[in-house]
């Protein structure tokens, strides 16, 4: 993440006096939230009893999880039933007061829990709605369930990748969780546009965040060659090259670098 710093090297917490309703679990919504508390939003997440899954996220010391301490340090913790009375009662309390809420359940989640932003927005039209998902909020596969790995496959980038790799078939299995970390910070970024657009209209909004639709951002010339019948661009010399202790990787995009 980039640090906001004022002439003096100190964080702007630009985002100060903003409160955040964090319902969202694993690493996108965290992410996002964990970028809007980083500039000093007030972020408050909301846990069932037992805790999100990633508190025993390995590596774990003294009892907590590393990992999840990394995507929610900075922020309140609150848990609440939201399947009961009370628990949606003080939901609803807190939205009043609220600027932005976040989630990533599977979509209809929180419409069954008469949480949606439909439900919601009544109680404060200035709320800001964000919800993170794996396809979307409508269409044929917004019911699916979705990690990462999964939309890296869906959105063709493993097989896109993979075409870069001479002589492999094969695609990779990525423990590194791009599609995650991506949604994250379209969120966070749509939120801030989303913020600057109530400055002037004074509503809120509801942002829909495809992790599917961040994923196919990463493949610009792939998405335009399968469209387009064209020879990808040749390039004298693009990749990583073996040395006696380690590679080096080799950048040179056209010929005239190259001869330079």
């Amino acid at each position: 993440m980039t640090i906001v710093e004022n002439d003096e090297g100190y964080l702007t917490k630009s985002l100060d006096g903003l409160r955040v309703l964090d319902f969202s679990t694993t690493i996108a919504g965290p992410h996002c939230t964990r970028m809007l508390a980083d500039l000093g939003a007030d972020v408050i997440k909301i846990e069932p009893a037992e805790g999100e899954m990633m508190r025993t996220r390995p590596p774990v010391r003294k009892l907590c999880s590393t990992a999840f301490g990394q995507l929610n340090v900075g922020k309140k913790s609150l848990t609440l039933d939201l399947k009961s009375a009370e628990g949606a009662e003080v939901v609803r309390r807190l939205v009043a007061t609220a600027d932005i809420l976040v989630e990533n359940f599977r979509p209809g989640v929180m419409q069954r829990l008469r949480l949606d932003y439909a439900s919601l927005r009544g109680l404060n039209p200035r709320l800001i709605y964000c919800s993170i998902s794996g396809y979307g909020q409508t269409g044929p596969s917004a019911g699916l369930p979705a990690y990462a790995p999964v939309i890296h496959a869906a959105s063709g980038y493993d097989m896109a990748h993979l075409a870069y790799q001479a002589g492999r078939s094969r695609p990779d299995y990525c423990g590194i969780y791009i599609a995650d970390v991506l949604s994250g910070v379209y969120a966070f970024g749509a939120i801030g546009a989303a913020l600057h657009q109530r400055h002037r209209s004074g509503e809120g909004q509801h942002i829909d965040v495809s992790m599917l639709e961040a994923m196919l951002s990463l493949t610009l010339n792939e998405v335009q060659w399968a469209q387009f019948k064209v020879q990808p661009t040749a390039r004298p010399m693009f990749g990583p090259v073996e040395t006696s202790d380690g590679y080096v990787m080799v950048a040179i995009a056209a010929r005239r670098r190259f001869r330079a």
